[in-house]
């Protein structure tokens, strides 16, 4: 993504200069470490290395199931999908947009193909490789449905695994589960813009959420990060048909590299611990932690091969056991952290599941709204993975929050520090929601309106609100810390019924054209009403492309439907381009917008790299913020 707009305080445009789209420079940020980013989001060189059947069994030889070794890649007949973030504001909902998956054999056939539902990542973390830093050692999760899934029928007949999902999976939908890690954001890198994929393709229930298990979750006593063991949130399921106990560990363990080789904390068993007061970094004994397996988690390529999912055998009494007390992971800590001794030699809980065993998960977790729009928001509740009634989900808002989305103060560009930070979250009334919601049967279903907030950013469109849900009782340490419903709330918008360039339309495209020099420098200027006019026809198909195409315009999604009705009004109207005194048509020359100068190449030793990411995280984790209260 161009990382121009990184900085909320870009948005001015009243203020912007152009070295905002420089690369940046020491302590010079400019336009971040990625000013001429497409947004571009591709599977390169992904490929599949396991398969499981519907009996269990699990295999990665190539000559028993061709699916094996088939390519993971997206679209051959259109664009990259594009990985687009909400807001300057809140950078924590990032989501790809447009992405085709397709299993492609040795022979360039398709077996399969299906559309990545748009649904952000979840449980970032970002601690996952304590060898690295930034957003170069943080991790997280997409999970999605692929819908509109197609099967190549020659496929089926000589896959195994395929005819199982096919026969599995709810209609022509299945689930996935993208783990990303290792990204490289130094310019001057061979691999700049690339990083590590995980995935697992599996069936998609009918009732089952799209973008998060609803099953057993483990979570750290605190923060992000388990003690000791360094784990952080990740969700199990005791699946009783089969009286297995499935963890998925993709995100769940540090890694050592940026392939994702396991950290090795010593042997990690899987188990069952006795009541609900043992806690994380406790020793255990037989008779307060009965094992269920371990987890083979340090062997070469172990993420790679397995996707990260380990499934272990549940004897009836353990499956009796595992629905009324609480799991954890327990690891071979070479001694007792309380200070008492060894232990009984099983080893201390490295993460356990939430006090209580609660869990509410919120989806969509993401909403975009134009003023007077409303959405649904399905919350689900379980208590040890099984759905809970009588009970409510309490909903607030945050309220306001100030100085996000803003470099810091170690920013020394010129005139970067006398642009104001707007605050975001207000005014609270421009959103309305139930401070309470029911739950039955496990789910509870909030309704969530937009009103009009009245241009409280200023410089920016519309508003971000955080919305926080949580059972009764359930406190901070059981929820990870961007756990949030994020919503955009437009600003309200009444078209002029004929939209002149100078008082309506330069506005909205200049702000794109300082925030992505990639397009004004290489395509088109869209601060320049001749270059505009001559592209007419490209940007009307580009402003009524629906918000899933990834050629849709804005790329942000950060437009309402009014303004884009009143651009698209606009070049409508139009009958002849503007050209320039000689009477020619003028278009943008590559590499360079009128007015500013080309973009820097990084030089070859260029290794200067704000964290985008990372830094926003820590900005709205900040100590001021962290006395906030269990409500």
């Amino acid at each position: 993504m161009s990382t121009v707009n990184n900085d909320v305080r870009h948005y001015d445009d009243r203020s912007f200069d152009p070295q905002f789209q420089q690369l940046q420079e020491k302590h010079d940020y400019n336009g971040w470490w990625n000013p001429t980013g497409s947004g571009a989001f591709r599977l390169v060189g992904c490929a599949v290395t396991s398969v499981g059947h519907a009996d269990g069994s699990t295999t990665a030889d190539a000559a028993s199931e061709p699916v094996l070794g088939a390519g993971v890649t997206g679209a051959a007949d259109r664009t990259a999908a594009k990985l687009v973030d909400l807001d300057p504001q809140w950078q924590l909902a990032s989501a790809p947009w447009g992405l085709a998956v397709r299993l492609v054999g040795p022979d360039g056939a398709e077996l399969l193909r299906g559309e990545y539902r748009s649904n952000a990542f979840r449980d970032l973390w970002f601690s996952r490789n304590p060898n690295s830093s930034g957003d170069g050692a943080a991790s997280s999760t997409f999970q999605s449905v692929l819908e509109g899934v197609v099967f190549a029928e020659a496929a089926l007949e000589k896959s195994q695994v395929l005819r199982e999902l096919r026969s599995a999976t709810c209609g022509d939908q299945l689930s996935i589960r993208l783990t990303t890690l290792g990204y490289d954001g130094k310019a001057a890198s061979p691999t700049f813009t690339l990083g590590t994929v995980i995935g697992t393709i599996g069936p998609y229930l009918d009732g089952e959420p799209e973008s998060y298990v609803l099953g057993r979750r483990f979570a750290p006593a605190s923060g992000f990060t388990s003690y000791g063991a360094s784990a952080t949130f990740f969700s199990g399921l005791v699946h009783e048909e089969s009286s297995t106990l499935f963890l998925d560990l993709s995100n769940a363990l540090q890694v050592s590299d940026v392939v994702g080789t396991q950290l090795d904390i010593g042997t990690l068993t899987a188990g069952i611990l006795a009541d609900e007061s043992i806690a994380e970094n406790t020793p255990v004994t037989a008779e307060t932690f009965e094992a269920v397996g371990t987890i083979d988690y340090a062997a070469p390529r172990w993420l790679q091969a397995t996707g990260g999912v380990v499934a272990l055998p549940l004897t009836a009494a353990q499956l009796d056991r595992a629905r009324a007390l609480p799991l954890a992971l327990v690891y071979d800590a070479p001694f007792n952290p309380g200070g008492t001794g060894e232990g009984g030699g099983l080893g201390v809980v490295a993460i356990r599941e939430t006090v209580g065993g609660l869990f509410v998960g919120a989806e969509p977790g993401v909403l975009r709204l134009d003023p007077g729009d409303s959405a649904e928001v399905t919350l689900r509740a379980t208590c040890r993975g099984a759905a809970i009634s009588d009970t409510t989900v309490q909903l607030r808002q945050l309220g306001r929050v100030p100085g996000q989305g803003g470099s810091g103060p170690d920013d020394k560009t010129p005139g970067i520090a006398e642009i104001p930070i707007p605050d975001m979250g207000v005014p609270e009334a421009a959103l309305e929601l139930p401070a309470t919601a029911a739950v039955d049967d496990g789910a509870a279903t909030v309704v969530l309106t937009a009103g009009d907030p009245q241009n409280s950013r200023g410089y920016l469109d519309g508003q971000v609100y955080l919305v926080d849900y949580r059972l009764p009782g359930q406190g901070n340490s059981s929820r990870q810390p961007f756990d949030y419903v994020v919503v955009h709330v437009r600003d309200a918008y009444e078209p002029p019924e004929a939209p002149t360039w100078e008082t309506d339309v330069k506005p909205v495209l200049t702000q794109f054209a300082n925030l992505y020099p990639i397009m004004s420098r290489g395509f088109i200027d869209l601060s320049d009403e001749a270059a505009v006019r001559e592209n007419r026809d490209l940007l009307i198909l580009s402003f009524t492309r629906p918000m899933t195409d990834p050629n849709h315009m804005p790329v942000t999604r950060d437009l309402s439907a009014a303004k884009r009705r009143m651009l698209v009004a606009w070049l409508e109207s139009l009958n002849e381009p503007v050209t320039s005194e000689d009477g020619a048509g003028r278009r943008p020359v590559p590499g360079h917008r009128p007015g500013g100068p080309p973009l820097a190449e990084p030089a070859p030793d260029h290794d200067v790299a704000v964290d985008s990411k990372s830094r926003f995280a820590h900005t709205f984790l900040r100590p001021e913020r962290s006395s906030r209260s269990d409500r």
